[in-house]
């Protein structure tokens, strides 16, 4: 029995993906879990990233303070090509910009549920990957800046998707897509005073999932309105545990929820 304030899954890319929960101060080798019963509580209170305990969030898994004065809430973190730390602007907290901005982005193609764009930091590109369930993923494009990986990936979203179908893809993998083919054909498609950032790196990334059933019909679940998740891990992909009956679970959207979790 483990009990603390979730936070996203870990992640290691294997074959398949090896992943960890995070209780608190403790990490959970999950994969060895797979097709045994787990249940999760809610123990009625939430955390906010400052360490206030709330019964719930004022919104996206902030307390009212936080949503509106930390830089970790700014639009920019939402819209990255409104980012201005590099342009010596402030937003909310300057010095945490610059080191949160100002930093090496890729902008990458994946296949999640199709064909999308999305950027990360450069030391997060595996991890951002596998977070949103890619079974394929390839650099397109690296920049010194957060704002500029959002003016490329705001060209590229004239064109394709920016958001993951997560339904789509939760129900099975995706159809092979040629990504070289893609990431040449997008090239041009953006200002050719961007397009000196392609990345020379043509590598495709194929990432597996441990997951032995896929549901038919998607199901969500919230502890905000079940109070207890319990049954049968039959896999787990992106940011998801999936449940015996269809049941999926999105452990990032209940980062600071305060839960005992038996295995």
């Amino acid at each position: 029995m483990y009990t603390g304030s979730l936070d996203k899954m870990n992640s290691i890319l294997e074959n398949p993906v090896k992943y960890s929960f995070v209780v608190g101060d403790k990490c959970i080798d999950l994969n060895d879990f797979i097709g045994l019963k787990i249940s999760i509580d809610w123990l009625g209170n939430v955390s906010c990233v400052c360490g206030k305990s709330l019964n719930k969030f004022y919104r996206q898994n902030f307390c009212y303070q936080c949503f509106w004065n930390s830089p970790l809430a700014s639009q920019s973190i939402f819209k990255p090509e409104l980012c201005t730390a590099d342009l010596g602007i402030e937003e909310r907290d300057l010095d945490w910009e610059k080191k949160f901005q100002i930093a090496p982005h890729y902008v990458y193609l994946a296949n999640s549920s199709g064909l999308k764009v999305g950027i990360t930091r450069k030391t997060q590109k595996i991890t951002r990957w596998i977070d949103q369930g890619a079974s394929q993923a390839i650099l397109f494009a690296e920049v010194p800046n957060r704002r500029l990986s959002g003016i490329i990936e705001v060209e590229l979203k004239k064109h394709l998707a920016d958001k993951t179908n997560w339904r789509r893809m939760l129900s099975g993998e995706p159809e092979k897509i040629d990504l070289l083919e893609k990431k040449n054909e997008y090239s041009e498609k953006i200002p050719s005073e961007l397009r000196r950032f392609v990345h020379s790196d043509d590598e495709v990334t194929n990432i597996n999932y441990p997951v032995k059933v896929f549901p038919v019909k998607v199901k969500s679940l919230s502890l905000s309105k079940v109070k207890k998740i319990e049954g049968k891990l039959t896999g787990i992909k992106g940011q998801y545990l999936l449940f015996e009956n269809d049941r999926v679970f999105n452990v990032r959207s209940h980062k600071g929820y305060n839960v005992k979790i038996s295995l």
